[in-house]
């Protein structure tokens, strides 16, 4: 018999975290390059082995971290290791905080990023690619936050603490904590080792298994652990999957008590959780009047979209619970901070320099329909919405919140409303149009009051082949596109026929 030795094993392969050794350079405008080939950007492909690409690609972000870092080094963020007051060597997850962080009195904005990112990083693809180190990064956002007055007393800048719900597992080796791709991508024995494998004792870090748990450890850092003075407001943005957890924890009577009086705006960018899902009263009213949402659209950048109860013209999630905007160019959601930066701070600086009197405004929104645009019906965003959502669920669920909320006396009224809501919805779905094509055959559509189109009539006069083509449309509530094409298919072979 013949074995292979672990000796025999092909080696993982080893590759520097160093630009300058991997082949590459910071250009003038702050990007990535090639240096055998200046136009170029980072090269993911760099053999046909999948194993290699991922080490190579695992070396290239670690320079990119230590880049990113070291210029947040430069600005004076400090390190904070949560759990508090635990070692550098001990398992940890680090966040980092603007050196006014502990002084700020009057505003702190709190970053969470996505769960699939770095400290700093908001997406590699514009790091390693067009965009630049500092505009695929949070040092953009840091700056940009260094040029804006905490509020209209206070022209001093906001103190920033960002959050690192990605790097939840740690890594003995490095002592530091990775990203679920990144801890695939660690040296291992061989080249062909399959994993990790996950030790709880060793990887998980106490109060941050999750990136719900870091939600809320961060949230107690904050709030009991000192890290800011109690007069500061906070300011959360939100982003990706880490907005839901967000949400989640806030959603939560006893949390709001708490939290909800320290808080002074929230940006939630390209989350999922619903309106339907909410239980406090003091989440549901500050939703509505101080926080907004932003999704991916093709409408220009802050382009409302819908009002806090969705809107039903739109196809996808809109029941925010809030105004709904455009992150204009953004198609991914990793990119939306980075798109609408500026829209989130301008609106972010509004809110500050309003102060308590702040409520959100109420804009006409912009309908994926025909019309064009169509104004939300409603007497409030928060009290007595009336029929908005994304179809007749929603309709129906917003019109039990608003009984709840605005009591029994508004309940006829809402209903009404509502009623006549989710009529429209039907309407502006099933209308049926006229096709130049089929009446030049002699077909002629007959519309049915918001029903789906009844069966066509014809002019076809042999009535062997009718009797057939009947058999073949025969009528349905659901006549679609599709019957239609099928239709059309008919109507020419008959014409054929003749």
């Amino acid at each position: 018999m013949f074995r292979r030795r672990w000796s025999g094993l092909p080696a993982d392969p080893i590759f520097p975290s160093d630009f300058k050794e991997l082949g590459y350079f910071i250009n003038e405008i702050d990007e990535i390059r090639s240096v055998e080939h200046p136009d170029y950007y980072f090269k993911y492909y760099l053999t046909k082995n999948d194993r290699w690409n991922e080490r190579h690609r695992f070396a290239f972000n670690q320079a990119v971290g230590r880049e990113i870092h070291a210029r947040l080094d430069a600005e004076n963020f400090t390190i904070i290791p949560l759990p508090l007051g635990t070692p550098a060597t001990e398992p940890h997850v680090p966040v980092r905080a603007s050196a006014n962080l502990a002084t700020a009195s009057s505003r702190v904005v709190i970053l969470f990023g996505e769960s699939c990112q770095p400290l700093g990083v908001l997406a590699h693809r514009m790091i390693g690619g067009k965009g630049g180190i500092a505009r695929g990064s949070v040092l953009s956002f840091v700056a940009a936050l260094g040029a804006q007055p905490s509020s209209a007393t206070d022209p001093s800048p906001p103190g920033v603490l960002l959050a690192n719900a990605g790097e939840l597992w740690w890594w003995p080796e490095g002592r530091c904590g990775l990203t679920p791709a990144d801890r695939h991508c660690v040296p291992m024995a061989s080249a062909v080792h399959v994993g990790r494998y996950h030790n709880p004792k060793v990887n998980e870090v106490e109060g941050n298994r999750t990136v719900g748990e870091h939600v809320r450890t961060v949230f107690e850092a904050v709030l009991t652990g000192g890290l800011v003075k109690e007069s500061a407001k906070l300011d959360i943005i939100a982003v990706g999957d880490t907005a839901e957890e967000v949400e989640k924890y806030l959603n939560d009577d006893k949390v709001w008590e708490k939290v909800g009086g320290k808080l002074g705006s929230m940006v939630v960018l390209g989350g999922c959780y619903s309106s339907k899902q909410f239980k406090c009263d003091g989440l549901t009213r500050f939703m509505a009047e101080r926080a907004r949402a932003y999704i991916i659209h093709d409408a220009p950048l802050d382009t409302p979209l819908a009002g806090p109860g969705g809107n039903p013209s739109m196809v996808g999630l809109t029941s925010y619970g809030c105004p709904v905007f455009s992150a204009g160019g953004a198609k991914e959601t990793e990119t939306m901070l980075i798109e609408a930066q500026s829209a989130v701070l301008k609106w972010m600086k509004e809110v500050a320099l309003k102060g308590e009197a702040y409520k959100n405004a109420v804009f006409e929104i912009f309908g994926d329909n025909d019309n064009g645009s169509v104004a939300e019906d409603h007497d409030s965003w928060w009290g007595t919405a009336k029929g908005s959502g994304n179809a007749e669920d929603d309709a129906e669920a917003q019109k039990n919140t608003a009984v709840a909320s605005s009591g029994k006396e508004n309940e006829a009224a809402i209903h009404t409303n509502t009623d006549a809501a989710m009529s429209k919805v039907k309407d502006d779905t099933c209308v049926a149009h006229k096709n130049p094509e089929l009446e030049s055959v002699g077909v002629e559509y007959v519309p049915s009051n918001g029903e789906a189109s009844q069966v066509p009539r014809t002019s076809v006069t042999n009535a062997g082949e009718t009797e057939a083509h009947g058999e073949r449309v025969k009528p349905s509530n659901s006549f679609d596109a599709h019957d239609m094409k099928e239709l059309v298919g008919e109507i020419e072979d008959l014409k054929i026929k003749h």
